[in-house]
């Protein structure tokens, strides 16, 4: 009879799909850590204490290893909010920006967490105004602008990197903002 294997073979697909399911479920507790503990390290970023942060990103950097060849979504957030505490920590300090490679996360997410940090830019820009501190506001927005225009021309399907052209269009908003604040903060005292 056809169909005397079918039971062990439905057997084995649900050990199988248990097995996926439990590592789905690892893989979003973890996710969901990754962005906690990066939503804090920008916190104290913009609070002046990037070596705090930069001590808690350490403390999370083995769980982004392990999310290396992951295809699944919390994955890419994760390594997503990763690379935008970095690089706003490397925006803010003045340091060269680290490759992708040795961020240890695919290109994807490094182009996304890039974009997404132009909106941690600008609320360091205008903290920089408030104290009124014209030169290293300048400084940012150039960085700021810089960064925009070398991700305007990249043109990827949504499959390939998601979100993207909405982060885009969110952040030439954001850059043109920040040009008009700092044209009136200019123009206020008189420099």
């Amino acid at each position: 009879m056809p169909m005397a294997n079918i039971s062990d073979v439905i057997s084995n697909a649900a050990k199988e799909l248990t097995r996926i399911e439990s590592s789905h479920l690892k893989v979003r507790e973890d996710s969901e850590n990754v962005v906690r503990v990066c939503g804090r390290a920008m916190q104290l970023i913009h609070a002046g204490k990037p070596s705090e942060a930069r001590h808690m990103l350490n403390e999370i950097k083995p769980i982004i290893e392990k999310f290396k060849d992951s295809t699944d979504p919390g994955a890419l957030i994760a390594q997503q909010e990763y690379v935008e505490a970095i690089l706003l920590m490397h925006f803010i300090t003045g340091e060269p920006f680290p490759h992708y490679n040795e961020l240890g996360v695919p290109p994807e997410a490094y182009i996304l967490g890039l974009a997404d940090a132009l909106g941690e830019a600008r609320r360091e820009i205008v903290e920089h105004m408030r104290k009124d501190d014209y030169a290293t506001a300048t400084r940012l927005f150039e960085s700021m602008s810089e960064i925009y225009e070398l991700l305007l021309p990249l043109r990827f399907s949504n499959s390939v990197l998601p979100g993207f052209r909405r982060k885009i269009d969110v952040s030439r908003s954001l850059v043109e903002q920040c040009r008009r604040d700092l044209l009136m903060f200019k123009i206020s005292k008189n420099l």
